[in-house]
């Protein structure tokens, strides 16, 4: 019966590692979240040979040819990160935001960036589904972020100014001003730019008006439409692939997660887990008393 033991004990030494692996949180884009809302899709795309996460924006500097990505931030960047921000960028880095709010504002004004996004979200005939503020978007201007994608679903896009328009609603679209996903008599059709760029430097800023698009329920829509498309083309955009983890709320975690993620993560780790395990195994199977058999059996008198 040796070796049911031995293989009771790998049994359970599988089912804690798959434990830390499976444990997951209920927060809005965050990367351990496996709900609609969340962005852990996204992130099991990554290569993580070419992908690293900055815990720390001084992290940034002597960084070349590298994209950072901030997906959906949340409070102030301080006088000192906006400034290795814009280092970065001066370098002939990229900076690749996603955000409808006030908080990606404030980093384009702080970076000298003339794009802005508005106040409204948008609405259209134009929709994937029954609800006109999930609208299909389309490319307008060749660009290597946008080859390949036909169209790009987003939901509760806002409009944005300034920069070259890459992605555009179509013309039966208009700003919903009233939030009420009705076309009103002091609203009208237009086109309106979700993704826009611009050059600061020898770099680029990169400026996407809806981070919905990096949480599950929308990298997955049908394959008809270029979502999935899009976010590889995001991923593969630079030879390093930098994604913020400060202020951005796909860092948003729960409880023991960060410790988890950290374990997840560190390849040491892992095998040191495995490793101790092992060890563990041996250690008990030896320390047996004397004069029983195994697990499970009479006791024997020697």
């Amino acid at each position: 019966m040796k070796g049911n033991f031995i293989i009771g004990l790998m049994i359970c030494i599988t089912l804690l590692i798959l434990g830390i692996f499976l444990i997951t949180n209920t927060q809005e884009f965050s990367q351990d979240n496996i709900g609609w809302n969340g962005s852990s899709e996204f992130f099991s795309r990554l290569d993580r040979h070419t992908t690293e996460m900055i815990t720390h924006i001084p992290a940034l500097e002597m960084k070349e040819n590298a994209t950072l990505l901030i997906i959906a931030p949340n409070g102030t960047w301080s006088d000192e990160e906006m400034r290795i921000i814009r280092t970065f960028l001066q370098n002939g880095n990229t900076v690749f935001l996603a955000d409808e709010t006030d908080a990606g504002n404030s980093l384009l004004s702080g970076l000298g960036s003339s794009i802005r996004i508005g106040s409204s979200y948008l609405s259209g005939i134009d929709r994937a589904y029954n609800n006109s503020a999930i609208l299909i978007t389309s490319p307008v201007q060749e660009h290597s972020l946008t080859s390949g994608v036909g169209s790009l679903v987003l939901d509760k896009a806002k409009p944005l100014t300034g920069g070259t328009p890459l992605i555009q609603t179509s013309i039966m679209s208009w700003i919903d001003t009233n939030n009420d996903f009705r076309i009103s008599s002091d609203e009208s059709f237009g086109r309106y730019t979700v993704l826009a760029h611009e050059q600061i430097g020898k770099g680029e800023i990169i400026v996407l008006s809806d981070s919905g698009v990096f949480i599950n329920s929308m990298s997955g829509v049908e394959s008809e439409y270029g979502n999935g498309q899009f976010l590889s083309r995001c991923i593969q955009y630079r030879p390093i692939l930098l994604i913020e983890q400060i202020h951005s709320r796909t860092a948003d975690q729960s409880g023991s997660g960060w410790l988890l993620r950290y374990i997840r993560l560190d390849s040491f780790i892992k095998t040191m887990i495995v490793l101790v395990s092992l060890l563990a195994c041996v250690f008990l199977f030896r320390k047996r008393p004397p004069g029983f058999a195994d697990i499970g059996s009479e006791p024997v008198m020697m």
